[in-house]
């Protein structure tokens, strides 16, 4: 039994559910029912009663209930009497992101961060999903955001936000308001790293195949932006980065009929990495708050 363990289990008797819980926490189901089905053997009894219904307390339980939520509460105060007596230290905390997340979401979102930890010091990087997992894996990286879900067992992801992708052109250059599916082909499109998104939904589409007419590539979201207001094509980017050029109509968007196009944000972290306190109180406060404070 551990603290982490207690906390679980105080999570389990506030939700009735250990797969709530589990989800919570960001573990498998599994492996939090072996935590608990250890702490029961090693107390000699049942703590939980499960049924289809969720699990709740048994009269042990309650007991241990009580007695962890205690044992939590003295945790904590004791930690806050040494944080009070010890100076104030700088945080750390290092966080990669794919572009659109780190340009367009997540600057509100850190703003909120300093605001409640004034002694933090945040590094926010620019990366391609690959390249952030392998940053996460190293521990170069605290904390990441990509687009979809890790596949690497060593990694936890879980989807925190969606964003539209949209196909815009300039709003100097005719151009319909709705095409067909099939009419995207006609288009001459500036490659962007959104493509990726387009292609998978594409493959998820029940029609053939439609090629992409692409005239040239730019890595940058802002130069594929420039790229599409000045004419030179039009091109799919992120609704985030995109909302000041279509509120002034610099961009206008193309409704493409049985194409929805969306980019799943995936925070990724390492499964047992090593961090301080302090840098694991900067990702709580930053998941719990993250979908209100974007951007």
């Amino acid at each position: 039994m551990n603290l982490e363990t207690l906390k679980l289990f105080l999570d389990i008797a506030k939700l009735n559910s250990i797969s709530k819980a589990a989800q919570k926490a960001h573990i498998t189901q599994s492996a939090l029912s072996q935590q608990l089905k250890s702490w029961e053997t090693s107390l000699g009894t049942e703590l939980l009663q499960r049924s289809n219904k969720g699990a709740r307390l048994t009269e042990t339980g309650e007991i241990a209930q009580k007695y962890a939520a205690q044992i939590c509460k003295l945790y904590e105060d004791m930690l806050t009497e040494i944080e009070q007596i010890n100076p104030a230290q700088v945080q750390h905390l290092s966080i990669y992101a794919i572009p659109e997340v780190c340009s367009y979401a997540l600057p509100c979102t850190l703003f909120e961060v300093k605001k409640h930890f004034p002694y933090c010091n945040i590094s926010l990087n620019e990366a391609l999903s690959p390249d952030i997992e392998e940053h996460i894996l190293l521990e170069e990286g605290d904390i990441g955001f990509i687009s979809g879900p890790s596949s690497k067992s060593e990694i936890i992801s879980y989807k925190v936000f969606s964003d539209q992708v949209m196909l815009v052109s300039s709003s100097s250059k005719p151009a319909p308001h709705e095409i067909q599916l099939e009419e995207l082909s006609r288009y001459s499109l500036i490659g962007s790293p959104q493509l990726i998104c387009v292609q998978r939904s594409l493959a998820n589409t029940l029609t053939e195949n439609v090629k992409l007419n692409i005239v040239y590539s730019l890595d940058s979201i802002e130069a594929v932006k420039l790229a599409a207001i000045k004419g030179h094509g039009a091109a799919f980017l992120p609704y985030m980065s995109i909302k000041k050029e279509l509120y002034h109509k610099q961009l206008k968007p193309i409704h493409i009929r049985n194409l929805h196009v969306c980019n799943d944000v995936y925070i990724v972290k390492k499964h047992h990495q090593k961090c301080k306190r302090d840098t694991k109180q900067l990702v709580q406060y930053i998941e719990q708050t993250l979908i209100d404070t974007l951007c």
